[in-house]
């Protein structure tokens, strides 16, 4: 029986894999395609986005960890957990996308596929596709090692944001410097057919050869049950990333500010993308956020937030 294909959706910390899977997944959904999304905290937030677009019952979560440090068994059994939940609704499997974490090396993943007896009988990895960032891409790179390990272990580059630095040449030899050959596509050039015809080059996926995330690395994930002041909010999250925007290498979440939608803020470093809405998700009527940072005490982020939604005139 022929192995069904695993496509592998890597990039570092804020690269947009979860906007590019969206897009390239929309017209998906009647397909037998599945999803498996890899959370670094325990709140799941990259699923709840994609689920908006594609098809909760086809995505699984494998959250609080990186699959490729201690999740891996996770990895094997959440795939059971697809093949099975396929063959009792009577259909055919046909290829699996994993999101992986930022912080994600490829390298253990390979080695997992290839050393675990049920996935080495039954999946192959097809491609390792990695976005880069077009705007912070090559600091990026230049100063952590997973998001070096994502680009060496890559069978094709896909270049994200664009519209904030359309000159990605420099970027593009650089990351030709590293691997060479490797193909280079903007992410709006970028199609489902693409996906299915990028083939993966076989490497050394020794898990020795890959470094464990640094202790320095951390991230907080918080709930709120309560309505958000989005103006106390906005000048909190201002003040924040004016004075620790350097070491917050991510900041993700949806807000509940009271309204038929939630407020879905997406920033890497000092930079915060533009808030979108986001209308059809009644059943995720709480905040979500989740703050990965380098070097930060992430509690005092915690209970500087609470203190200062407390101060919000809707509290009084």
């Amino acid at each position: 029986m022929a192995k069904i294909p695993v496509h592998i959706i890597t990039g570092f910390l804020g690269s947009g894999k979860t906007t590019f899977l969206r897009e390239i997944l929309q017209n998906q959904k009647d397909s037998n395609i599945a999803l498996v999304v890899n959370e670094l905290g325990e709140i799941g937030l990259d699923n709840i986005l994609i689920d908006s677009e594609f098809i909760e019952e086809k995505t699984v979560v494998i959250s609080s960890g990186c699959m490729c440090c201690h999740k891996r068994e996770d990895l094997s059994e959440k795939f059971k957990e697809l093949l099975n939940r396929y063959e009792q609704n009577g259909q055919k499997l046909d290829r699996i996308l994993i999101e992986t974490t930022g912080l994600a090396s490829p390298a253990p993943i390979l080695f997992t596929f290839l050393s675990d007896a049920f996935l080495s009988n039954h999946f192959e990895v097809a491609n390792i596709i990695t976005c880069i960032d077009s705007l912070n891409g090559l600091s990026q790179i230049q100063n952590n090692e997973e998001a070096l390990s994502q680009i060496i272990h890559s069978d094709c580059i896909v270049f994200t944001k664009v519209d904030l630095n359309a000159d990605i040449e420099s970027l593009g030899h650089y990351i030709h410097s590293l691997h060479y050959g490797i193909k280079l596509i903007r992410k709006e050039l970028f199609s489902f057919e693409n996906l299915l015809e990028i083939k993966h080059e076989v490497s050394d996926t020794n898990q020795t050869t890959t470094t464990p995330h640094k202790d320095s690395i951390h991230s907080l994930c918080l709930y709120f049950e309560e309505v958000i002041d989005w103006s106390a909010f906005s000048i909190w999250l201002s003040m924040l990333l004016h004075r620790y925007g350097s070491q917050i290498l991510r900041i993700k979440g949806l807000v509940d500010i009271g309204e038929e939608y939630l407020i879905h803020i997406n920033g890497v470093g000092h930079l915060v993308h533009p808030p979108t809405h986001i209308k059809d998700l009644k059943k995720e009527k709480r905040s979500k956020l989740v703050f990965i940072a380098k070097n930060l005490e992430l509690n005092l982020i915690e209970e500087s937030l609470k203190r200062f939604l407390a101060l919000a005139p809707s509290n009084f």
